[in-house]
């Protein structure tokens, strides 16, 4: 399909007869309020995030501050009091000591874990104990490198990756990197950074808020556009009816237009042919005229001297007993030279009878005839042709006995030149078939042969008087077009079909049906 045609089928859907306008609304609204549902849940889920995570760097800030001032309080002041030094790897005092500050923290604020680095990057504490001790260097990890220098950073893991300790995280965490200052009575030395805190804290309640946020937007805003969706789809309902009342008013009217316009078509398509069947037959009449006219002065002027030529060559064939020839080859020709003028002369007055035949305007005496009866009788007539004794005839009869209205004498005489017309234009071990059939308020005699056929060229010229197909000397032109006159006059038509040379060919002739007039 080319691009053209599916541009078409697809702009088809617009079209006043299949424009669904409901049903287009109710897709496109669903789709609409499903893609901004979506969106605006995800932007308001977005927005929740920020807040959450605000609100927990702060909270991180706190606990880490609180966290500090503890540990000076109660581990780094009385422990360098104490032994002068800290050493939490080597001394489990000191060690336990503030494992139990960070632990009572971690149950107090809902922490997972906790770091604590040294200014060099070394983990002097963890709750995981297999961490103390390992050093990270400056460059791996930006967010140590940024609190090292003072300045706090945060970053949320999302549960199921690998934390900076290349640690799975089971649950969202909140990553916050916070440096670590001297105490001295309760006030923080921002001047002197002992090191840097790390904490994690459990976001799962984040991840629940979240979740709920972009639930409760999605609903509200679904609620929302639903029921601006209702209000439209009255409104649009009610357009709907009178786009879809006007639409079919149009349709209609077009409709009648089209079935006008096609009626007025073959009104004018039927008249056009009927005036030009009747120009055809009104030029056929002419010719019958002027022909039949002519026809009839040179039959007379010609009649009566080949009557006297043909007897004076059969007055002679008399004599041939007695004439004294002066030589054999004499004798054996010229019996043959008049025997030729003889016979010649007789077919001129055939050809003249012919023409005066065609030439009477005879009145029809019409009665009822069977068709199958009449057709029966032109067969048996024919049937002592010679030509006959070389082809076969097939006869198909109607099952049923047709009766039709005409002269009995014309219809012998059309039957008769059908069959004469077959036999000439079939071969040796042709066939010939005569088919007689019922066909609605008609009768149809169908003479169908295999023989020499008719090129597409001559089929409409064959009617013609003085037209033939047969050579020179065979045939007059005469036949057909008498026959063509005869079923005229009995409101009839006859036609031929042929596939061409060679190839056989079909007349049929179509006549109404006798029906008794009560």
């Amino acid at each position: 399909m080319s691009n053209k045609q599916k541009n078409k089928s697809w702009f088809s859907i617009f079209h006043p007869e299949k424009f669904h306008l409901i049903l287009y609304y109710s897709i496109t609204s669903f789709i609409v309020i499903g893609i901004v549902s979506f969106v605006v849940g995800e932007v308001f889920s977005r927005i929740e995030k920020s807040d959450l995570l605000e609100r927990s760097e702060k909270y991180a800030g706190y606990i880490v501050n609180h966290i500090n001032l503890e540990m000076y309080d109660e581990f780094f002041g009385p422990a360098m009091n104490e032994y002068g030094y800290i050493n939490l790897k080597n001394n489990r005092d000191q060690f336990k000591c503030l494992e139990k500050i960070v632990k009572s923290n971690i149950d107090d604020f809902n922490l997972k874990k906790v770091y604590l680095f040294d200014m060099n990057g070394q983990i002097i504490y963890s709750n995981i104990s297999g961490q103390i001790g390992y050093v990270v260097e400056r460059g791996r990890n930006s967010h140590l490198d940024s609190a090292l220098n003072g300045v706090p950073t945060s970053e949320l893991q999302d549960a199921g990756k690998l934390d900076s300790k290349g640690e799975l995280v089971e649950n969202s965490l909140l990553e916050s990197y916070y440096p670590v200052y001297e105490y001295s009575e309760g006030v923080a030395n921002r001047e002197k950074q002992t090191g840097v805190i790390e904490i994690y804290q459990n976001m799962k309640e984040l991840d629940i808020q979240i979740a709920s946020a972009h639930k409760k937007a999605v609903i509200i805003t679904g609620s929302s556009m639903g029921l601006l969706f209702l209000i439209l789809l009255l409104i649009i309902k009610k357009g709907s009816n009178v786009i879809r009342l006007k639409t079919d008013q149009l349709v209609e009217a077009r409709d009648n237009m089209e079935e006008k316009v096609e009626e007025r078509a073959q009104e004018i398509k039927q008249a056009y042919e009927r005036l030009q069947e009747t120009q055809k037959r009104l030029s056929r009449s002419e010719k019958l005229a002027g022909i039949g006219t002519l026809a009839s002065g040179v039959a007379h002027e010609i009649n009566n001297p080949l009557a006297s030529v043909a007897s004076c060559a059969e007055g002679l064939l008399n004599r041939m007993d007695s004439v004294d020839f002066k030589s054999k080859d004499d004798e054996e020709v010229f019996p043959d030279y008049l025997k030729t003028i003889y016979d010649e002369t007789y077919r001129c007055k055939a050809i003249i009878s012919k023409l005066l035949d065609f030439s009477r305007r005879q009145v029809p005496v019409f009665g009822e005839v069977d068709m199958n009866a009449l057709v029966a009788n032109v067969v048996k007539l024919v049937g002592r042709q010679k030509e006959l004794e070389k082809l076969s005839i097939e006869l198909n009869y109607s099952s049923e006995s047709v009766i039709i209205y005409g002269d009995v004498n014309q219809l012998q005489q059309v039957f008769l030149n059908m069959i004469l017309n077959a036999i000439d234009a079939t071969a040796d071990n042709g066939k010939i078939k005569i088919t007689t059939k019922g066909v609605d308020s008609n009768a149809q005699i169908i003479f169908k042969d295999t023989g020499c056929g008719i090129a597409p060229d001559n089929q409409d010229k064959i009617f013609e008087p003085f037209f033939t197909t047969k050579s020179p000397g065979k045939g007059t032109g005469l036949g057909l077009s008498i026959c063509y006159g005869i079923i005229e006059e009995h409101k009839g038509k006859i036609s031929v079909s042929s596939n061409g040379i060679g190839k056989g060919s079909a007349f049929t002739i179509s006549l109404p049906v006798y029906v008794k007039r009560v």
